[in-house]
């Protein structure tokens, strides 16, 4: 199996839509034209081809953006650098195959490069998402809080710091 990541593009829109349901409810649903203002505000998104085809992708946010999210909210009342991590997906065909673990190592890569210190994200408790918990703790990320957000969602606010490396 061959992995490789680069940036997303607008082609890439429907198998990004369907990876993103397949995702579901571990991830929030996104629309053709969410996805289309992604590849274009997006401080990173990046998808991951594997033998191909399609395999994941990974959409993230610096801070200093106005409003993303009530994470990101969060997230930006405590720290003035970070790149949050809104949404990883992979599609079900290549889960523990190691996509997951390439997105992540590519984000880090590029937080070191950039001088960020820091990579967040949030996991749904309810509903819940052991899969994702479980993912992000063996990548090193601690629980830094919990949210209750106004869409139903309950979530673990989780983060990394990160040394002058990333492996």
């Amino acid at each position: 199996m061959s992995v490789s990541i680069r940036a997303a593009a607008l082609a890439d829109r429907d198998a990004i839509l369907e990876v993103n349901r397949e995702g579901q409810p571990g991830v929030t649903a996104l629309a053709p034209a969410e996805v289309e203002a992604c590849v274009a505000r997006a401080t990173l998104f990046r998808v991951a081809e594997v033998d191909g085809e399609l395999g994941g992708y990974l959409l993230v946010f610096g801070a200093g953006l106005e409003s993303v999210s009530e994470e990101y909210a969060w997230f930006s009342a405590r720290y003035a650098s970070f790149l949050y991590v809104d949404q990883i997906a992979i599609a079900a065909r290549v889960w523990r195959r190691g996509v997951g673990s390439a997105l992540y190592a590519d984000l880090g890569r590029e937080a070191v490069r950039r001088g960020i210190p820091r990579m967040v994200c949030e996991v749904n408790l309810r509903p819940p998402n052991p899969r994702s918990l479980a993912f992000h703790a063996s990548r090193g990320f601690v629980e830094a809080g919990r949210l209750q957000v106004t869409d139903g969602r309950f979530v673990s606010l989780l983060e990394r710091e990160l040394a002058q490396s990333f492996k």
